[in-house]
């Protein structure tokens, strides 16, 4: 873990040395760390994904709406980090387009869930 901070600390001062010389240096640097330490939080969201659905197995909780949560938090991960690095350019309008497309993915995914959840009511207030 200190290992990955201090590849973005480096990174970071190289950064800010970079913008004040050639700024299309200091993006190329930030997207060159951002993909490096993309590996590692690959890594450790595949052992958490495996932990949870172990967890949610030993629960007895359905798959689907597991792999809805996985989906949804996938989702929103990347469209922060695509959303951040728009506001990092100075795209503060693009960055909310980001967000939002991101949100409104993730309320189109969870409609079925929605749908399921208003027809187990329907049927309990009916009975």
């Amino acid at each position: 873990m200190l290992r990955y901070i201090g590849i973005c600390l480096a990174a970071l001062a190289a950064i800010i040395l970079l913008k004040n010389i050639r700024t299309e240096y200091a993006f190329a640097v930030k997207i060159a760390v951002l993909v490096l330490l993309g590996v590692p939080i690959a890594a450790l969201a595949f052992q958490v994904i495996q932990e949870v659905r172990a967890l949610s197995a030993q629960a007895q909780i359905d798959e689907t709406m597991l792999l809805l949560l996985i989906k949804a938090l996938g989702i929103s991960i990347v469209a922060q980090v695509a959303s951040n690095v728009c506001s990092d350019c100075g795209e503060s309008a693009l960055a909310l387009c980001v967000e939002m497309l991101g949100r409104g993915s993730i309320l189109l995914m969870a409609l079925p869930l929605a749908g399921q959840l208003l027809s187990w009511c329907m049927t309990w207030i009916n009975v």
